[in-house]
């Protein structure tokens, strides 16, 4: 099968994106405070967060369209932050999409190559070609004569991604590329996409809410929350050690489970709390909280991914006693939700499951895959006794399983 993939050989030379501190207010409002990276050139970065986190504000910053009240933004030697937005050659693909509505398709992804900014870089057949070859990569070249009232909105998203792809500028931002495509489709062109701008010389910001998403795309992650960045680092990095509560809340499908316990020290030895309940724990997790105790660890956050968490698993070393909440079959597993005085913990199961809601059930916490946060700030803590997994980023994370 002939591949669809469009190559780009008359791309100039990209320099590194620097942030230095940037951060920029809405009134009372700070959207971004002190956000400071580096992007090289061919690198793809995800930019993940929930909605309101900065992202967008983040892309329009870069593009011009903002001005930051605090930072710089370098390109190479060039202080990108005092060019105006229509020279700093700057691909951006918006979430509103902001298509020209009496264009047809095709107008619509050739309009940057002729603008000033392209001007004399193509000739009409050159664009004629790459606005082609972009089009069969999203599977609309049948759609080159319709206007965007003619369009779904997935269609309407694949005009505007080809738009921003097609140019040659000195750096990409795709603000929730592919967020409103079917699941087949927005599974086959992340792979796509991502392999075509690994080949440039020339950065890409990939902003999206999705973490899985990110973690699939990019050469490194950027947690964003609150305007913060929270965490920088490659997709396995951050999966297996997010650096605190609120990343972890992010991270996998449904994301990792969270249990605060408490450490209570009684005649008979510690014992683990969680919400007055129980936690029964084997010698050697017992061993590894009594070491963060004497630290003065009282009260902490134990984090669990769902993939690896069991139920009726009476036998199991370290388990907790709860109520099967909901039961929800997927096909290809069932994902049960088990609540502990309140607490909600879920689990992947076989497709194969049977539980009945209200029914109770005993939880095999996965201790060999168990992180421990501080209760108060929710950062992660760095134990000696870390579960292997988090030690050799080598090893494979399930990044994708949770999907």
């Amino acid at each position: 099968m002939k591949s669809n993939t469009v190559h780009i050989s008359s791309l100039q030379r990209g320099e590194p994106l620097r942030l230095e501190a940037v951060s920029k207010h809405f009134g009372e409002v700070q959207a971004l405070a002190e956000v400071s990276f580096v992007a090289e050139p061919g690198e793809v970065i995800a930019v993940c967060g929930p909605s309101g986190a900065g992202k967008s504000t983040l892309g329009r910053l870069i593009s011009g369209l903002d001005v930051p009240d605090e930072g710089a933004i370098h390109l190479g030697s060039t202080l990108l932050s005092e060019q105006p937005a229509q020279k700093r050659r700057v691909a951006h693909m918006f979430e509103s999409l902001a298509l020209y509505p009496t264009l047809d398709v095709f107008a619509n992804v050739a309009s940057p190559l002729k603008a000033p900014s392209h001007r004399g870089l193509f000739s009409t057949a050159e664009i004629s070609s790459r606005v082609e070859g972009m089009l069969k990569m999203m599977d609309i070249a049948h759609l080159a004569g319709r206007r965007p009232s003619e369009l779904s909105g997935g269609q309407r998203q694949r005009v505007a991604l080809c738009r921003t792809l097609v140019q040659s500028p000195s750096l990409f931002i795709l603000d929730e590329p592919i967020g409103h495509l079917d699941a087949k489709l927005r599974h086959r062109l992340r792979g796509e996409i991502t392999r075509r701008q690994r080949a440039l010389d020339q950065a890409t910001l990939w902003l999206t809410p999705d973490t899985l998403e990110g973690m699939a795309v990019a050469d490194r992650v950027i947690m964003l929350i609150d305007g913060k960045v929270q965490q920088i680092g490659s997709s396995r990095q951050v999966y297996a050690a997010p650096a605190n509560t609120s990343i972890a809340r992010l991270l996998g499908d449904p994301a990792m489970n969270l249990v605060e316990v408490w450490l209570k020290q009684e005649l008979d030895g510690l014992k683990v709390l969680c919400n007055g309940t129980r936690m029964q724990v084997s010698d050697a997790f017992l061993a590894r909280l009594a070491r963060l105790k004497a630290s003065g660890q009282l009260r902490l956050t134990i984090g669990f991914p769902p993939l690896h968490t069991r139920l009726d698993d009476g036998a199991a070393p370290n388990r907790l006693q709860g109520e099967i909440y909901t039961v929800e079959p997927f096909g290809k597993y069932t994902l049960v939700t088990v609540e502990v005085n309140g607490v909600h913990v879920k689990a992947k199961m076989p497709a194969g499951f049977q539980g009945t809601v209200g029914s109770s059930v005993q939880i095999g916490v996965p201790v060999e895959h168990v992180l421990l946060f501080d209760h108060d700030s929710g950062a992660l803590i760095q134990d000696a006794a870390a579960p292997m997994h988090n030690k050799n980023l080598s090893e494979p994370t399930t990044i994708h399983d949770e999907a």
